[in-house]
């Protein structure tokens, strides 16, 4: 499709900042008022309505000088700015798929209506349309409609209301317009108010070879676009494929059944899994929220360890966690919301056993977190106590799978743990561990080193103290390496653990 044939509607609203802050402030719609930026004592002023201008307040100056103008200052709302912003963006997404939002010009969108005439009528009246839609909405705006995107958009800015050039018009459309509507460096502006150029027809009037040698690339694209003959690549706005990811539906009847509703999340987790492999991506985590009757809500968030595409997968694991923590009354509404992550992808060696699947892995995980408790499967993790062997539960996260190059370092020895601890009857002598009876068998003890004394907490509840001894025990031919130790506080010995 060529350049002619293609048709842009740009919408723009004039002042926009100033727009937005009086859209959040109704009251000052007709009363002068100016919106200031920055820190103290550096504040200026950022955009002004027509009423404080006309008062001589002007972009730029301090906000002491604007208030010696007698208007209303307002503090700058970036918050209030971004809804304005989306206001405008949810109105022309009804006009056209194709949009692409002017970075230089705040507010103002370019549609490409090629094929709407069919639904809004010829130009003009999808121009109308348009622009009493975004009235509606408390913003003013210009709207204007060309086969050129520059010429379309030089008369948005350059003229008020509506304006349709008819094709095969548009240099003479934006010849009538004033320079200020093209894009100028202030050097060029110098220059061509030095030369006597006051419109865009009197720049288009001029040589181009001559621009070129006296402006370089910059006057060739400044007299194609005063000519209406700048080509444009237009690059349509798309919505975040992380925001579509999400699947309502409301029942007919409330629901109290689990059973009933594993089908709609059967139909709604195969709709979003669709959606996430056309992009050659998996599901990372999925929030399942259930409106409940009386209006509370149930929230549960289902994170696989690793990323799924298998829908039976998924809904198992959703299964199984409302099972754990089932919602508190019937289901009135059910909305999925996905997160999607590249698949996971490992190459294993020809010569590795075969690692079970991750889905049916995760699976389990789910069986067993259900009939144990959420705090007693997953990872064990070292925690950052004094206590020896602390530790808690983290998410189940298996990690990368990588080469595992032979090590040259002789093994350490390690010290296998007991738990709980065994508990054993200790003979002393001189306060010095000498005979160990351990499972109905006495152990002479032939080396022994300590006591090391431990001790934590001392200041809650969870206070604890140990004396900790390192022997070696024989008993008919039987050596053993072990650690045991002796609690002050229940005036107990046990083995803490064995050396391999």
């Amino acid at each position: 499709m060529d350049e002619v044939s293609l048709m842009y509607a740009v919408l723009h609203p004039p002042n926009f900042f100033a727009q937005a802050a009086a859209l959040e402030n109704p009251e000052l719609r007709k009363r002068p008022f100016a919106v200031f930026d920055g820190q103290a004592p550096r504040e200026f002023v950022f955009a002004a309505n027509k009423a404080a201008r006309t008062r001589g307040v002007e972009v730029g100056m301090s906000r002491l000088q604007a208030e010696a103008c007698d208007v209303t200052m307002l503090r700058r709302d970036v918050a209030g700015e971004d809804t304005a912003q989306g206001r405008l963006h949810e109105i022309v997404c009804r006009f056209s798929p194709r949009m692409e939002l002017v970075a230089d010009r705040p507010g103002t969108y370019a549609l490409d209506i090629c094929g709407m005439n069919t639904i809004f009528g010829d130009a003009t009246q999808l121009a109308a349309k348009l622009r009493q839609s975004v009235m509606a909405a408390g913003f003013l705006a210009n709207v204007a409609v060309a086969g050129n995107f520059h010429v379309a958009a030089c008369l948005a800015w350059g003229r008020v209301g509506v304006s349709v050039v008819p094709p095969g018009c548009d240099a003479e459309a934006i010849g009538a317009l004033p320079l200020s509507v093209l894009p100028l460096e202030p050097e060029h502006a110098e220059t061509f108010k030095a030369w006597g150029i006051r419109t865009c027809g009197e720049l288009a009037a001029l040589a181009e070879t001559d621009l070129i040698s006296r402006l370089g690339q910059s006057g060739k694209k400044l007299h194609a676009l005063a000519c209406g003959t700048l080509p444009h690549l237009m690059m349509p706005l798309e919505a975040s494929f992380e925001s579509g990811l999400t699947e309502q539906m409301e029942l007919d009847c409330p629901v109290d059944d689990l059973q009933r509703l594993l089908f709609v999340l059967s139909r709604m987790t195969t709709a979003l899994l669709d959606r996430v492999r056309a992009k050659a991506r998996a599901i990372a985590s999925i929030q399942v929220v259930l409106l409940l009757d009386g209006g509370a809500r149930h929230e549960r968030l289902v994170r696989p360890a690793l990323p799924l595409q298998d829908t039976p997968t998924l809904l198992k694991l959703m299964q199984l966690d409302l099972e754990a923590h089932p919602p508190s009354a019937a289901i009135l509404a059910v909305e999925l919301r996905a997160q999607s992550a590249p698949p996971y992808r490992a190459q294993h060696g020809l010569f590795l056993p075969q690692a079970p699947e991750p889905g049916q892995t995760e699976v389990l995980v789910a069986k067993l977190r259900k009939l144990l408790g959420e705090d007693r499967v997953g990872s064990p993790e070292l925690v950052d106590d004094h206590r020896p062997n602390a530790f808690r539960m983290a998410p189940f996260m298996p990690p990368a799978p990588r080469r595992v190059e032979p090590s040259l370092l002789p093994v350490p020895v390690a010290l296998r743990v007991n738990r709980p601890p065994q508990v054993i009857n200790v003979q002393l002598v001189n306060e010095r561990p000498v005979r160990v009876y351990w499972n109905s068998i006495a152990y002479t003890i032939r080396e022994a080193a300590g006591p090391e004394l431990l001790s934590g907490q001392w200041w809650d509840k969870a206070e604890w103290s140990r004396a900790e001894w390192d022997v070696r025990l024989m008993a008919d031919g039987i050596e053993r390496l072990c650690r045991i130790a002796f609690d002050p506080g229940s005036r107990c010995w046990y083995v803490q653990g064995t050396y391999d």
